[in-house]
């Protein structure tokens, strides 16, 4: 085991830092495993963090369809912009606890929908990525549920290109068809909170340590911090937050703090995440921490060269930080691209940076689980 103070000041300061957002609910209630949610859901504003400009609200009004197509009984449009005027809220990318109580007082909703755009290009071939997550409606404010689906309009094209998608339109019903089904499934009982994103095995860490006093047989909760992000892709850090927080939960061994939660808490103290926060301001948060773990990191490349032919470069290093100690217990660097291990006719070929990170990220946190695979 790793102290803290061996790694970057900033790096593992920042990490430290994050855990205050976990300290307004208590951890035995972080861990709990609630029923599906009753009731009807707020849908929010969609979030665009795919670095283009979108068609938001046709966008906003596929996603309100393609819900309700699958019966999901939703609360929007100009009573959900009533909701964010009264309490002030321009960010609808996550949620804090007073206001996810407040949405199930005053809406009437047992749960809140967020909504992210990870990837848009309307060209030929398209590409959509869209991921959405169930935040309960009261103090807790935690993540129920979270999926995501990322397509390109030539993941298949099959004899002679007759799979070819050439329309966004029809790219996007099929990502938010997954997304639905997914929902309503849960809902009705029949589905899982989260899935692990397919087909991680070739895109594992190149570098992992691992401390043994990382317990299989026990559950943690977690806080992702937004990744300090040193590439020219607008808001990648946080996506790569959002990859985390999914296949976190995906492993059933780990619960992530929800990111609104987290946000509201940086802003809350001041916490100027650019670089990271100094090592005696996380010294002086420490003793408010209730999660269990924080995980940060840094990503360095996200290359998504869209439309080009060539495949998606990530690049990134994570740890996690025990909070009673103050030490890394794991650390993994982690760079693939699409194309790793194709060699015939594009088989297997990964064309979105979504479907890449989700892979990559399964790979490195399916590692916090398993002892004996540290290696430098």
């Amino acid at each position: 085991m790793r102290s803290v103070t061996c790694s970057s000041s900033s790096f593992a300061s920042a990490a430290a830092a994050v855990l205050i957002a976990a300290c307004a609910g208590p951890r035995a209630a972080a861990l709990r495993a609630p029923p599906s949610p009753k009731g009807p859901l707020a849908l929010l504003p969609l979030v665009n963090l795919s670095g283009v400009s979108i068609p938001v609200q046709e966008i906003q009004g596929a996603v309100e369809a393609a819900l309700r197509g699958r019966g999901v009984a939703l609360v929007s449009g100009e009573r959900i912009d009533a909701f964010l005027a009264l309490h002030r809220m321009r960010y609808t990318g996550g949620i804090d606890r007073v206001d996810a109580r407040a949405a199930g007082e005053e809406l009437g909703v047992s749960g809140v929908l967020i909504t992210t755009v990870e990837t848009y290009a309307a060209g030929s071939p398209p590409r959509a990525g869209i991921a959405m997550r169930l935040v309960s409606a009261d103090d807790a404010a935690q993540i129920r549920w979270i999926a995501e689906a990322a397509r390109a309009g030539d993941d298949a094209p099959g004899l002679l290109d007759l799979g070819i998608v050439r329309d966004y339109p029809t790219l996007q019903a099929d990502v938010l068809g997954h997304i639905s089904a997914s929902l309503a499934l849960y809902l009705d009982g029949k589905g899982p909170p989260a899935a692990a994103c397919p087909g991680g095995g070739r895109f594992g860490p190149k570098e992992l340590f691992r401390s043994p006093q990382l317990d299989v047989g026990r559950t943690y909760s977690v806080a992702v911090l937004p990744f300090v992000n040193e590439t020219q892709r607008r808001n990648a850090g946080d996506l790569m937050a959002l990859q985390f927080v999914r296949q976190l939960e995906a492993s059933g061994r780990f619960h992530a703090v929800e990111p609104g939660v987290l946000r509201d808490e940086l802003l809350r103290f001041r916490i100027v995440m650019e670089g990271g926060v100094s090592l005696d301001s996380a010294r002086i948060v420490l003793d408010l921490v209730q999660a269990d773990l924080v995980l940060a990191g840094y990503l360095r490349e996200y290359d998504d060269p869209a439309g080009s032919g060539a495949a998606p470069r990530l690049q990134f290093t994570a740890l996690l930080l025990e909070r009673k100690n103050n030490e890394v217990v794991w650390e993994s660097t982690s760079y693939s691209q699409g194309d790793d291990g194709v060699f015939f006719f594009d088989a297997g070929l990964v064309r979105t940076m979504p479907g890449l990170a989700c892979r990559m990220v399964r790979s490195a946190v399916e590692a916090m689980l398993e002892p004996g695979r540290a290696r430098r």
